[in-house]
Order: C-alpha cells, then structure tokens, then sequence
C-alpha cells in the first residue's frame, strides 16, 4: 500500500505515515473543508425544502384547525403542506486543483506522486472509516429540532415547522436539517507533496490538505470504488431503508387531532321541543305534564267539567239510610202503628168514635184520654220525635238529578278530561301539528363526529448509509 510521506528528523528524511497520523492531520482538514460548502449543488451537500421538490424523502405537516370538542366536522378537513429534503447525488467535482501528496516507490528507491487508486486506498478509505464510525462525523447531517451534541453546527436549508392545534394557540415544533462543522483539532506530522519542477518535496500546507475533498466528493455514492457510503435518505416510519447498511441520524413527527363519532350533548336528546318533551303544537300539542302529572282530585272525585258534572251531592250521596232521631214538624200521610195519647170524646148511641168531639151533634157524650194502639191510615199533623229508620230517597235538599247550573255533561272551558296542572289532551289554543320552530329531530344533542384531545402521529425517519 502506498502510503504518503512526512518529513521525519526535522527535514532530514521523508518517512510513510502510519493511519493513525493520517486520522490525526489530513481526515479533520479534508472533512472540515467537506462541511464548510453549503451549495446545495455540490456533490454530496443535503439541503431542507419547503416544498416537495427534495429527492431523498418528502413529509407531511397535516394540520387541522378545528380545537378539541369542535363538532359536527369531518374527518378531513385538515391541510396538508408536503416538505422535502434534497441530495446532491450525480455531479462529479473537478479535480484539477486538488495537490496529490508523494508516495514511496521501493523500486527504485523513489518518491512519485500519488494516483487516485493510492489515494482511495490510503487517505479515502481512512476519511471513509471515520465517516462510519463516527454517527455524526464532521459534514454529516442530522434531521431534529435541536443540534444532537455540543459541536458546532449550521443549518442546512428551509426551517420546517410543524403546526397542529388542540385548543387554544396552536402548537409549533420547529425542524431544521443540521450539519456538523467543527470540531477543528488538527494534530502531528504533515504529508509532503512533489514542489513543481521536481524541485524536491515539500510539507502540505492546510489549504493543499484541503484540496483532497474533491476526491472526497468524488469518493462518496460511488460503488466503482468498493462503497456506497455517503446517501441519506428519509423514510415514512421507522424501518430501516435497503439495501446496504445504514444508521438513523433523525427523526420527524407529523401530529394530528383524532376524530372519532361521539355522543355531545347541551341539554337534550330526542325529539325536541322547547320547554317541553314529546309532541308539541302552539303552546301545546300531546301529553303535557307541565306542572301536573296524574289524575287531579284535589276537591272532586269523579267527572268533573266547570261546576259540576255527573250526580251532583251536595248534602247528600247515595241513598240515605242512616237512623234518624229529632224534632220533626210537617205533613205526613201513609201507613203507621205504634202509640197514640190525646183526648178523646165518645158520643153514646152513635156507634162510632171520633178523634174530634166537634163533630157530633147529637146524643150524650162523654169525654177521657185515650192511650193505646192504633193502627190505620193517618194523615195530619205530626209533631213530636221522630225517631224510626228511614229508607229511601232523602229529599229534603235534594229531588232527582241536581241540574242548577248544568245541562247533560258540561264543558264549558274544557274538553276531555281535565285536571288543574293537566296530564291528558289537551286543546286549547291549539288546532292541528304545530311546526313553528321546530320539525323533525332536534339535533343539539346527537352522534357526530368530533374533534378529540388525543394526537395521531406519523413518524418519519431520517438515515445515513455507512455500507
């Protein structure tokens, strides 16, 4: 393996550098040159688009701007802005200025300058090793919202802002597409390079170390040289990207409201009516139980309509056979048997008594009181306690079906059965289906689609090929 050369025992001999010196002093130089050129043309430079017109991945920022509980919406209606990131993965660099360092050619004992193969094998493979070892080596990338470690870093193209809301202000993550520049450190020997004129070599200078990252360019995404390394790429989940070998170096998350059908309501569900459940007309159409529920009878039993209606019974119910005992005074005529006192005049040779002496005219009589029995038709005037049962129809207060102020069934104000505070038909001011302010289901309380407190999230992944 051909190897450069450093000037050894302070410039009195050249001597091959070991991989460790070339890791130490040319690997930093190239790739620090590598990460200072931003020009998203150059070969191998990754840049952030606002758009989707990037090569390695596009992702969405879906946002929705309906917040938490808003409804009826549709599952849709969100926005989408796609963005992208961009490689650079075809144009060649131009190698004309690149300064080759000198090798050591045994045959003949010596130094030449070495070719694109000697430089592959040596200096590329050893910036390469670096490159896939180090998860972020200086000029590579990371896609995030902050730098991943405390080296310097720049950005690398558009900032990319995730928006979504959940109520209130909308939330905002801010994206950016990093590159490492530095560290700078630079340590030991450094390589010679033939001086034109074959006027004997010379130690490289930073600037001529420099030079080498067209090979560089070159080098990366190129399978003629044995590697493909160098592609990065973002992906849509988390798998690994194929073929080769590769390592995430970022990650991006797309988040969105869930929607789901739910249940909402503000007071109500069913037919609706205001101030009212059930069917509705006018001030009322239905069943009403607004201040009632129930039969009313607060002070009626019964049928009732305006005054009365039905058998009126005041003072009396029904037919009267309760004991009656008390003063009694007023005609009377029917059948009786029991005592008899009072005075009593017999005319002799009449042949007949008579309760009233008055009204015989001739003959002797004689008068005493009579006490006994009688029994006989008696029609007068009674006075006295009255004190036998009575069985019958008590008509002192009453005669017949009562109709003083009623007339068959009465309806004044009132059709159909009705009670203060009403549960029943009821049809006053009110004639046919009522459809106002309202027809059909009233939908203030009902299954819609709305909008939930919890995110959907779409992860994208960001990658580096090391193989």
């Amino acid at each position: 393996m051909a190897s450069p050369l450093k000037v050894y025992n302070s410039g009195s001999a050249v001597q091959v550098m070991t991989d460790a010196e070339i890791d130490s002093m040319i690997v930093p130089l190239v790739l620090q040159e590598f990460a200072s050129n931003q020009v998203y043309s150059v070969r191998g430079n990754c840049t952030a688009y606002a758009n989707n017109d990037g090569n390695i991945g596009s992702f969405d920022n879906r946002y929705r701007g309906d917040d938490v509980g808003d409804h009826p919406i549709s599952a849709g209606n969100f926005t989408t802005t796609t963005w992208s990131l961009y490689q650079e993965q075809s144009n060649a660099v131009s190698t004309a200025n690149v300064i080759y360092p000198t090798k050591f050619i045994s045959s003949g004992n010596k130094l030449q300058q070495m070719s694109f193969a000697d430089l592959t094998a040596t200096i590329l493979a050893r910036v390469s090793n670096n490159w896939r070892t180090n998860l972020y080596p200086v000029g590579g990338y990371y896609f995030g919202t902050a730098a991943p470690d405390a080296d310097t870093w720049i950005y690398a193209g558009d900032a990319l802002t995730e928006t979504y809301r959940q109520a209130g202000p909308d939330s905002e993550i801010v994206y950016r597409l990093w590159r490492k520049t530095a560290p700078n450190t630079t340590s030991g020997d450094r390589p010679v390079y033939n001086r034109p004129g074959n006027d004997g070599v010379q130690e490289m200078t930073d600037a001529d170390i420099r030079s080498l990252v067209a090979e560089w360019r070159n080098y990366l995404m190129n399978s003629s040289v044995g590697e493909d390394i160098g592609y990065y790429k973002l992906v849509v989940g988390t798998s690994t990207p194929t073929p080769g070998t590769w390592v995430q170096t970022g990650a991006y998350t797309d988040y969105l409201t869930d929607t789901a059908d739910v249940i909402y309501s503000q007071g109500y569900e069913g037919i609706y009516s205001q101030m009212y459940e059930g069917i509705y007309s006018g001030q009322y159409l239905g069943l009403y139980s607004g201040q009632f529920t129930g039969i009313y009878s607060g002070q009626y039993t019964g049928i009732y309509s305006g005054q009365f209606t039905g058998l009126y019974s005041r003072g009396f119910e029904g037919f009267y056979s309760q004991g009656y005992s008390g003063g009694y005074a007023g005609g009377y005529q029917g059948p009786y048997q029991g005592g008899y006192t009072t005075a009593y005049t017999l005319t002799y040779g009449s042949g007949s008594e008579a309760p009233n002496p008055q009204a015989q005219s001739s003959g002797p009589s004689y008068s005493h009181t009579y006490s006994g029995v009688y029994s006989g038709v008696y029609s007068g005037t009674y006075s006295g306690q009255y004190s036998n049962q009575f069985a019958g129809f008590y008509s002192n207060q009453y005669e017949g079906i009562y109709s003083r102020g009623f007339q068959g069934i009465y309806s004044q104000g009132f059709e159909g059965i009705y009670s203060s505070g009403f549960e029943g038909y009821y049809s006053q001011m009110y004639v046919g289906m009522y459809s106002g302010q309202y027809a059909g289901f009233y939908s203030n309380q009902y299954t819609g689609r709305t909008v939930l407190a919890s995110l959907d999230n779409q992860p994208y992944t960001f990658w580096k090929r090391i193989n």
